[in-house]
C-alpha cells in the first residue's frame, strides 16, 4: 500500500481479537460501510496468534483482491512483522517504535507506521524510516495535545488511533492527521460472533461518511 492510497481513503478499519473463522464476514460488512484499508491485530498472548493472523490477512486479500488494502497491527517483534509479510499484509502498524521491525519493513516493500507519543518518539520513528507514524494513545478528548505536538513537526505524516468514533472524526482530521484508525467503535468480538453484521455495517458507514 502507498501513502497516497492511505491518503486517499484516510480511514484505517481494525480487526481486534476477532477470531478467522468469523472475520470474513464482518470484514465483509465493513467493506459494505465503507471501508478499504483493513488493520489485523495481533495478539501477543496468544502463542496462535502469527497463525490466526496471518489467516485472517489471507482471507481478505484473497476475498477482496485489488479493492482493498490489507496490513498488520500490534507487530511488536520481526517474528510477527515476518509472518504478516507472508501471508501478504500491505503494511505493517505498532503501538511502538522498534528499529528492527521499521528495519524490516521497509526491506520487504510495505508501509512502515509504527507507534509514538511524544515529540522525541515521533522524530526518531521518522528518521528510523516510518512512513506515517501513529501518535498514540490519544482519548477522545486529545485533538489539543496533537495540535501542539504536531506543530512543530507538521513534515511528519500522522495516523491517530484511540479515541475515534463518529462523533469525533471530523476533530481528529482536523488536526492534519493523514488517516484516522478505529477498531471497537465499528467491530467487537461479540458483533462478530453473533453475526450481527448490520450492526457493524452500520458502525463503519457512520465513521465513512464523516471522512467523506
Amino acid at each position: 500500500m502507498s501513502i497516497e492510497l492511505l491518503k486517499k481513503h484516510r480511514f484505517v478499519g481494525i480487526l481486534r481479537h476477532i477470531r478467522p473463522e468469523v472475520a470474513l464476514p464482518a470484514a465483509q460488512a465493513m467493506y459494505e460501510g465503507g471501508i478499504r484499508i483493513f488493520e489485523i491485530t495481533f495478539d501477543p498472548r496468544r502463542e496462535t496468534t502469527a497463525q490466526e493472523t496471518g489467516s485472517i490477512i489471507r482471507q481478505l486479500r484473497g476475498h477482496f483482491g485489488p479493492d482493498v488494502s490489507v496490513g498488520a497491527g500490534t507487530v511488536l517483534c520481526v517474528e510477527h512483522a515476518q509472518a504478516a509479510w507472508e501471508a501478504g499484509a500491505q503494511f505493517i502498524v505498532a503501538p511502538n517504535t522498534d528499529e528492527q521491525v521499521i528495519a524490516f519493513t521497509k526491506k520487504k516493500g510495505l508501509l512502515s507506521i509504527p507507534g509514538a507519543y511524544t515529540p522525541t518518539e515521533i522524530m526518531r520513528a521518522y528518521q528510523l524510516g516510518a512512513d506515517v507514524v501513529k501518535i498514540f494513545p490519544i482519548l477522545p478528548d486529545g485533538e489539543g495535545y496533537l495540535k501542539n505536538v504536531i506543530s512543530p513537526l507538521s513534515h511528519i505524516p500522522f495516523m491517530v488511533t484511540g479515541g475515534i468514533n463518529p462523533n469525533t472524526v471530523e476533530k481528529f482530521l482536523a488536526t492534519g492527521a493523514t488517516a484516522l484508525a478505529a477498531g471497537v467503535t465499528i467491530v467487537t468480538p461479540e458483533l462478530a460472533e453473533k453475526g450481527d453484521l448490520d450492526t457493524i455495517r452500520e458502525n463503519a458507514r457512520r465513521h465513512t461518511e464523516k471522512i467523506r
